[in-house]
């Protein structure tokens, strides 16, 4: 999916958690991200690339075990009940703050 089409399919986002009709059910998670550690901030983002969870803990020089901890945590955090719906999620994030010139995500409050 291309970056146009994955915003356009979740455009225009929901407000305060709200689901717009049409849009992906997992689009609110898409706001809570900032409730993510610096850490699981990093594995949701590695999910956009659809690692395997082996790959991921070599990229993080972590064990699998941790990785599959912190990918429950995200699941958890953001209210998701698929890893799909998480790299689908990531996916979408991490190229709308990528045609931000963003690297980063912002700690929600």
């Amino acid at each position: 999916m291309s970056p146009t089409t994955a915003r356009t399919a979740t455009a225009p986002h929901a407000t305060a958690g709200a689901r717009v009709p049409g849009a992906p059910h997992w689009t609110p998670a898409l706001e809570r991200v900032g409730r993510l550690t610096p850490r699981e901030q990093e594995t949701f983002l590695l999910l956009a690339e659809g690692l395997s969870n082996g790959t991921m803990a070599q990229r993080l020089h972590v064990t699998e075990r941790t990785v599959r901890a912190h990918v429950a945590a995200v699941m958890e955090k953001l209210e998701l009940s698929s890893r799909l719906t998480v790299c689908l999620a990531s996916y979408v994030f991490s190229t709308e703050h990528a045609d931000a010139g963003t690297g980063s995500v912002r700690k929600e409050s």
